[in-house]
């Protein structure tokens, strides 16, 4: 699996939604604002839910990819509070 480019990396793997963002969203709470986080997620759901939840929240999807088989990585960028 190449680097995390982010500030964070949160490996979610074995974790199901609500959860996923659950997890996602306290991450993000402790990074200042502009922070980078790359979350990693096996739970196909989890790759489609975290990106729509994290975005209703105000935060900025920066990309949602495969990392692998059966596994996504999901970079978010913390806009606000």
């Amino acid at each position: 699996m190449p680097p995390s480019s982010g500030d964070a990396e949160l490996d979610l793997r074995g974790e199901v939604c609500p959860y996923t963002f659950v997890r996602t969203r306290l991450a993000l709470e402790a990074m200042a604002v502009g922070s980078v986080l790359a979350v990693l997620v096996d739970h196909e759901p989890a790759s489609r839910n975290i990106p729509k939840s994290a975005r209703e929240w105000g935060q900025e999807v920066a990309a949602v990819e495969p990392a692998g088989e059966q596994l996504w990585r999901i970079t978010l960028v913390k806009r606000r509070d």
